[in-house]
């Protein structure tokens, strides 16, 4: 087998998205490495971490290749089991959770600790996907749709909201950008718009009117108090003080001084000062460790790759001739888009909440949860490029003829 066949065998699809895979992964290697000192010192081991973040990049391939080769028809057959799988490890944690980082969303198996949340998001995402592609009339998806994705929607985001309203964000504005999309009625577009601002208006002057006592009372009440407590910071207009902002907000501030300090083209792979101070820098915040590290062209480097993804996406779903996985690979790219500018403004801006930066930050679950997206973007790039060749064949004859291994 010559090199040109060992590379159509081992990537197949969308060759932009594997080029990008592959960008992600080495600037995670390289940053998620130069940003676990805390970690090092925690585990008493100077490769224990990098290790461990090794072994994630290294399955989360395996997963590209193996999804990536998968029949888009196998992919919604397993629709609803990845739901399911969420849902049920959501109410796992729910009574038996493991504690990280002050919330108890991660379950432990054989060793492991998982968020199940993550399951749930991709779950309900095909879903949408699948409801939306079976209610289409001429005029785009009829009025019925929107009652069976709720239905499936309310539970895991009621479940989710306890922990991470960041990621509720993120859940309905992709369901949101998946609707319109799908073409659901003006109408019911409308409504949702109306009673999104609605709800959150309403929220925000409930959690801003709890008494800060709460925080002594644990669970619900004290995340109540953590977001009222987020957004006052967020648009506080005291003076910085050392008393009044680097000791009550050291994520945010190291954060901005990190960026602050970064110039064009940084301080070099390797060398940031400020790791040792931003609670997980190798996380939630590194965004501003790469921007310290590789400068402001590196950072807007970082965010045109995600912009890339979220493009390609667009491109492939055009030539899909069927509107679930056109529909399906839509939801995937503004999935992964819209959680990586809420980790970057979170990094830049003014408000504080947990998301990790999607292929790059270090954390199991969401490096295996973003390769199993990407192992179908590439499927479903392969069934694409045979649709707009083959435009009289149904879906079942592409998708046989372009995925012959699964």
């Amino acid at each position: 087998m010559g090199g040109d066949q060992i590379k159509r065998f081992l990537f197949k699809g969308d060759k932009v998205i594997w080029i990008v895979f592959f960008i992600l992964c080495s600037i995670s290697l390289v940053e998620v490495f130069s940003a676990t000192s805390r970690q090092i010192s925690t585990e008493r081991s100077y490769w224990i971490p990098i290790i461990k973040h090794i072994v994630f990049l290294v399955t989360g391939f395996i997963i590209v290749w193996v999804m990536h080769n998968m029949k888009v028809a196998w992919i919604k057959k397993i629709t609803y089991v990845i739901y399911w799988i969420g849902m049920a490890g959501m109410v796992w944690a729910l009574f038996d959770g493991v504690e990280i980082n002050y919330s108890d969303r991660w379950i432990k198996i054989f060793g492991m600790t998982i968020q199940p949340m993550e399951f749930a998001k991709m779950g309900l995402v095909m879903i949408t996907a699948l409801v939306s592609a079976q209610h289409q009339d001429e005029e785009g998806t009829d009025r019925f749709a929107l009652k069976k994705i709720l239905i499936y929607a309310v539970p895991p985001v009621v479940l989710i909201l306890k922990d991470n309203l960041s990621s509720v964000i993120i859940i309905m504005l992709t369901l949101y950008g998946m609707m319109f999309v799908s073409r659901f009625p003006k109408g019911q577009m409308l409504k949702i718009l109306g009673i999104a601002f609605a709800t959150a208006a309403i929220g925000f002057t409930l959690i801003m009117s709890v008494p800060e006592s709460w925080a002594d009372e644990g669970g619900f009440k004290q995340k109540v108090v953590t977001w009222q407590n987020r957004f006052k910071g967020g648009v506080s207009q005291e003076p910085v003080t050392a008393n009044n902002y680097v000791v009550t907000n050291p994520q945010r501030t190291y954060s901005h001084v990190a960026i602050a300090s970064s110039h064009i083209f940084g301080c070099g792979p390797g060398n940031s000062t400020l790791r040792d101070f931003i609670p997980h820098a190798q996380s939630d915040f590194i965004y501003a460790i790469i921007i310290e590290e590789l400068g402001l062209a590196g950072g807007i480097f970082v965010l045109l790759l995600y912009i890339t993804i979220l493009f390609r996406c667009g491109m492939i779903a055009k030539k899909c001739e069927d509107p679930y996985p056109a529909f399906l690979i839509m939801g995937i790219g503004l999935s992964i888009t819209l959680q990586a500018f809420m980790h970057m403004y979170i990094s830049v801006g003014e408000f504080v909440t947990g998301q990790p930066l999607p292929l790059i930050s270090q954390g199991g679950t969401s490096v295996i949860i973003n390769s199993l997206y990407t192992g179908m973007i590439l499927s479903i790039s392969r069934y694409a490029k045979k649709a707009s060749a083959n435009p009289k064949q149904s879906f079942e004859e592409i998708d046989n003829e372009n995925n012959p291994i699964v």
